[in-house]
């Protein structure tokens, strides 16, 4: 009976890492006013974003009465170019949210939107934020060029319909999602 014993235990250990591996952990937030000089994520939030490994870049502004709703980290079972997080900010009235999103490779270029707004951030460099048709957006949206060194990780302003997570609500102003872009920062 001892034989069985240790093949069963680590099988069901490797079931268990598996599905962990190929799921995504969403940590909600509790709802707070947050003022616009530091956005803060909770002990936990934190802790699922430091445990993919990638280089956690936040916003240092976010428009009045937002706050971060939901971290959503993720990692694929096969290679790193899966690891990715997005972190949703949405208004206390819930009619109004964006995200800033992070993967680890695999981006491709971003096609033009139908208006351009350029972004001049102080760790990224130039770049733009396109107005136009992205994912899974019915109408219009914001999207940023990907930022990020050479081999990644990667970062870029989400706007509303792009993924699901960003459906039941509307985008922000051109202009504030500019300014949320350039206001990025790596946390230490």
């Amino acid at each position: 009976m001892k034989l069985f014993k240790y093949p069963i235990k680590l099988a069901s250990s490797c079931f268990a890492i598996c599905v962990i591996a190929s799921t995504a952990a969403v940590i909600a937030q509790p709802k707070s006013p947050q003022t616009n000089s530091v956005i803060k994520l909770t002990p936990t939030q934190l802790k699922v974003l430091r445990s993919l490994g990638l280089k956690i870049a936040l916003p240092s502004y976010v428009p009045t009465n937002f706050h971060a709703d939901k971290v959503i980290a993720s990692a694929g079972r096969e290679n790193v170019d899966s690891l990715r997080y997005l972190i949703v900010y949405q208004n206390l009235s819930a009619d109004k949210c964006f995200a800033i999103e992070s993967v680890s490779g695999g981006i491709g270029d971003l096609p033009s939107g139908s208006r351009s707004y350029p972004i001049n951030s102080p760790i990224f460099g130039k770049s733009t934020l396109e107005q136009g048709l992205y994912g899974n957006a019915k109408q219009p949206t914001l999207l940023s060029q990907w930022w990020g060194e050479q081999n990644g990780p990667f970062y870029r302003f989400v706007g509303t319909g792009v993924m699901p997570e960003l459906s039941n609500c509307n985008n922000v102003t051109p202009q504030e999602a500019v300014k949320v872009s350039q206001s990025i920062r790596y946390l230490n």
